[in-house]
Formats: structure tokens, C-alpha cells, sequence
């Protein structure tokens, strides 16, 4: 009678299963760690994405409409910046102190938008060397009068004839320089600076309101160097964003006002 093969039965031992669960259990919370940590530096990155973008937005808003600021309007008070864009700007004919109406030299198209047609200029301001930014934002003094009518005259269609509404200007420009204008600008940190808001105020009007930015910390703040004769005005832009996970990113930025006597 042949002999019976013999069979052996293989497997893990105990021993070995213990130690395999081990190794993944080591495996398994190294790697939750590493995916929990991306998970952070995603949603962090991504935070910081949109704070930045926020911050460019804002920036380029205020870059933009400070292209057509005065340079002696701007001014920073407290948490408030301030600043006036004009709405026309060339050179008048002559002088123009103690006198009405003056003759101003004007490009085709806002001699046109000014037209006796539509009055835009009619009640609008007109300043000739101003210098302090105070005065922009005052009743009309010796640098700037009122815009009674504004009217189109001769064959030159370069040139426009403006009559002034009670008191006349007193000084005139080395370059006889002028500039319309009828809109005040401000940007306001409130809130203990966390807030950025724009107001915006045309002739005797109330100032309407807008939120540009939230979420910003106390360390937010706007600095100006001030515009002179021979210098532009800087205005230092430092807005700290409060992340989510309350750490903080810095933007800086610098907008210069060109100066133009």
C-alpha cells in the first residue's frame, strides 16, 4: 500500500499579524498627518489668495481714481483720507485775478461735456494755485470761485468763457494753471481699522457709502507726504489682512500724485 502524502497547512502567525497591523496603524497616522497638514497649507494659501486679490482690487480702484486727484487736496486725517479729482484741467488766457469772466483753454471734448448745451461746469469750483488742501474743501476763497455759467464762445474750439458767481480769484498761476472740480473723495479705516469704507460726496450733497475691505487689523494705516511747489504728493497705503487662522499678511503700496503747478 502506497504511503500517504503528507500536507502541511501554511499561514500567518499571530506574531506576524500583530506586527502587520502595527506597521499600518504607524503608516496610517503619518500619512493623516501629512494630508491633514496640506489640507491646512491649501486652505491657507487659498485665504491668503483672496485677501490679496481683495487688497489689488482696492489698490488699483484707488490708484486709479488718485490719477485725477488735485495734488494739494490730498490729505490724511486721523483714519481718513481725503482728496479731490478734477474734472478739467488746462490753462487760462491772460490773468484771471479779480477778474469775471476769465477765458480758459480747454481740449474739444470737456470743452464740448461743459457746453452751455448741458451746464456741466455751472456751479462746479475753479481753483488757480491752491496750496492748501484745507481750502478745497472750504466755501470758495482767493484761489477758488464758483462757476456761475460756463459758455462756449469764439471759433476756436479750444478756448471757453466762464463767469464766476460772487467772489472773484484773487491770485494767479506762474503757468496759469486751472482746474474744475465738484466731487470730494474719502477713504476711512473704521471700526478699530478693520473697516475700509468710501465716501463720496458731489457739491452740497450727502456723501454716499460704500465698504471696500473688512477683516483688516488695527495695525492698518494710511500716511501722506505732502505735495509742494516742487515735490509730488506720496501717499503710503498699510493694509494688515487678519487670516482665518488670525495670523496676519502685510500689503504695501505706494501711489504717487504728480504734482502739476
Amino acid at each position: 500500500m502506497p504511503k500517504m502524502m503528507k500536507y502541511t497547512q501554511a499561514g500567518f502567525t499571530l506574531v506576524e499579524l500583530v506586527t502587520v497591523i502595527i506597521l499600518l496603524g504607524v503608516v496610517g497616522t503619518f500619512s493623516s498627518r501629512f494630508i491633514a497638514d496640506n489640507v491646512v497649507l491649501y486652505q491657507s494659501s487659498v485665504n491668503q489668495n483672496e485677501r490679496l486679490n481683495d487688497a489689488r482690487f482696492v489698490i488699483n480702484r484707488m490708484s486709479k481714481e488718485l490719477e485725477s486727484a488735485i495734488a494739494f487736496s490730498v490729505k490724511v486725517d486721523a483714519s481718513c483720507m481725503s482728496f479731490v479729482p478734477f474734472n478739467a484741467a488746462g490753462q487760462y488766457i491772460n490773468n484771471v485775478a479779480m477778474k469775471n469772466p476769465i477765458e480758459l483753454i480747454m481740449d474739444p471734448i470737456s470743452r464740448a461735456a461743459g457746453s452751455a448745451a448741458t451746464g456741466t461746469f455751472n456751479g462746479q469750483k475753479i481753483s488757480v494755485l491752491t496750496t492748501k488742501s484745507d481750502d478745497f474743501y472750504q466755501p470758495a476763497s482767493g484761489s477758488i470761485a464758483v462757476i456761475d455759467t460756463y459758455i462756449v464762445s469764439g471759433a476756436n474750439d479750444t478756448q471757453a468763457e466762464v463767469a464766476l458767481l460772487g467772489s472773484v480769484l484773487t491770485l494767479d498761476s506762474a503757468v496759469s494753471r486751472y482746474f474744475i472740480f465738484d466731487r470730494e473723495v474719502r477713504y476711512c479705516l473704521e471700526d478699530n481699522h478693520s473697516t475700509l469704507f468710501r465716501y463720496e460726496k458731489i457739491g452740497s450733497s450727502t456723501a454716499s457709502q460704500a465698504r471696500m475691505m473688512n477683516g483688516l487689523s488695527a495695525n492698518s494705516s494710511m500716511s501722506l507726504t505732502s505735495a509742494t511747489q516742487f515735490s509730488n504728493a506720496i501717499l503710503e497705503l498699510n493694509f494688515n489682512f487678519l487670516l482665518r487662522d488670525n495670523s496676519e499678511i502685510k500689503f504695501e503700496h505706494q501711489v504717487v500724485m504728480s504734482n502739476v503747478p
